[in-house]
């Protein structure tokens, strides 16, 4: 018969982990622990796959975060911790990887006295007319909206970060970007027609 054993936190609430024992980061203490101990080599597997050291720390945290849900499925027969928080932070920092090149950083803004953009061609008259025009078209937007876009967008934040500031679901925070966006390129294409 498989027998779970109940730990108690220390804010008073219980976690079942396995007959055997668990990893020991179903506890404040034990999540203190191994992230003292392992904190460092942990990075360093984040940073070889992210690069980014901003990332990396995301990765390493949200591996710890993975690692304190499923520490009842840790086999402590079957290996030592550090292999098994590397290969959850190896996970994440893949994941994060991935959804940094379908979602480019935001770029630096430019400084309008330097002139034109080469890159871009675009000059400083035009980027303030576009400028304005997205900021008409920003006013537009429902409240509910704009605000999803202006952390998603533009202060480049995730979607769960969102969600959770604002107590919504991250999936209403993916569908409110969505056509927040549709509305935006209607906006504008309407404006542009005009022109």
């Amino acid at each position: 018969m498989d027998q779970t054993t109940l730990t108690q936190t220390t804010g008073g609430t219980f976690v079942a982990c396995r007959p055997g024992g668990c990893a020991g980061l179903c506890t404040e203490e034990g999540l203190r622990a191994a992230d003292a101990a392992y904190r460092s080599t942990l990075l360093a597997r984040a940073r070889r796959i992210v690069v980014d050291p901003a990332l990396a720390e995301e990765a390493v945290q949200e591996a710890m975060v993975r690692a304190w849900r499923s520490c009842s499925t840790f086999d402590p027969d079957g290996g030592p911790l550090l292999p098994w928080l590397l290969a959850l932070t190896r996970n994440v920092a893949i994941d994060l990887a991935r959804w940094r090149s379908r979602r480019p950083p935001v770029a630096a803004s430019a400084d309008p006295a330097d002139g034109p953009l080469e890159e871009t061609g675009i000059g400083t008259e035009d980027l303030l007319a576009l400028r304005e025009q997205l900021v008409d078209a920003l006013e537009d937007l429902a409240p509910r909206h704009r605000s999803v876009i202006v952390e998603t967008v533009l202060r480049d934040r995730s979607h769960a970060e969102v969600a959770e500031e604002l107590g919504i679901p991250s999936g209403t925070v993916r569908s409110r970007v969505h056509y927040a966006l549709r509305r935006l390129r209607e906006l504008l294409e309407a404006d542009y027609v005009c022109a």
